[in-house]
């Protein structure tokens, strides 16, 4: 069953258009990679799925009640006061991140990953990641690669992941 479903997506910025009635269903379980240069529109159609972005025109066709947690390619560090603490501190921990450390002393790297640890301790239903390992080094980039791994498939999590370098489509 299709978890969501965009029919004839348009999108534009000024003359250059970025969706020109673009089609695409996502089921349950799915993985998509989008690979492109920078500029082709990646991060504006994880923008209208997560309903940060208003298309142009088309239609956008989500499930009743699907959560989907948003990982954008600059994260602001944020506390979700829907997730319980103690979920939120596991992946912390799980991404070498001390629960104490105050936002505003976070390096690039780091709220990239205090990001993606609340997208995991929220439980969505669709997890997108907009440029999730520009910020990560080789370490944490290859960490972060196989805890994706266990816990989408464990979960059984649908996500999509944006980016422009191919390796780190891989």
């Amino acid at each position: 069953m299709a978890l969501l479903t965009l029919l004839d997506g348009e999108l534009a910025y000024g003359e250059l258009p970025l969706l020109d009635r673009a089609a695409f269903s996502m089921e349950s379980g799915e993985r998509i990679g989008l690979i492109g240069r920078n500029g082709t529109g990646k991060s504006s159609l994880l923008g209208v799925i997560a309903g940060r972005v208003t298309l142009d025109d088309g239609q956008l066709q989500k499930n009743d009640g699907l959560r989907i947690a948003y990982v954008e390619q600059e994260p602001a560090v944020r506390e979700d006061p829907a997730v319980p603490r103690h979920k939120l501190e596991e992946f912390l921990h799980r991404f070498k991140l001390d629960p104490e450390t105050r936002p505003e002393t976070m390096s690039g790297g780091e709220r990239k990953r205090a990001a993606l640890a609340l997208a995991f301790a929220q439980e969505p239903d669709l997890l997108l990641l907009d440029e999730p390992f520009a910020a990560l080094d080789g370490k944490r980039r290859r960490a972060f690669l196989t805890m994706l791994r266990e816990v989408s498939v464990a979960q059984k999590l649908p996500l999509m992941v944006v980016t422009h370098q191919i390796e780190d489509a891989a």
